[in-house]
């Protein structure tokens, strides 16, 4: 008795998920499995470069220039205002006439959301 009532929780379990793949179809019956369906959302993925003279770009490391460890505070951008921050931070380190380059993106649960791209100097204006 118990392993036929096993066998049939387990059915019932992988079915769902089976429903939708195969299917296509979402019911509230034969529900689907979701992991992870909110970690990262709103997090900020950005990327520093700097761009000589003469064109050429290297990438920024952002934690070495602004002096702080690599786990700290700076490694999670949270929202536009930390973003903000971050830029001015690195513009006010690297001096004036740097041209600091910013790629960034938002996590949204569509997908990723371009915020920033490297068109632009970052630190002129």
């Amino acid at each position: 008795m118990r392993l036929v009532l096993f066998l049939a929780i387990a059915a019932f379990m992988l079915a769902g998920p089976v429903i939708e793949q195969a299917l296509g179809t979402r019911t509230v019956f034969w529900r689907s499995w979701t992991m992870f369906s909110g970690i990262g959302l709103g997090l900020i993925e950005a990327s520093f470069t700097t761009r000589a003279p003469d064109g050429t770009s290297r990438p920024l490391n952002r934690f070495a220039v602004l002096g702080v460890p690599p786990g700290g505070k700076l490694k999670r951008i949270e929202n536009a205002d930390e973003l903000t921050s971050i830029i001015e931070r690195l513009c006010a380190v690297l001096g004036s006439g740097a041209d600091l380059r910013v790629a960034a993106r938002l996590a949204t649960r569509g997908g990723w959301r371009i915020i920033r791209t490297e068109e632009q100097n970052a630190c002129a204006g």
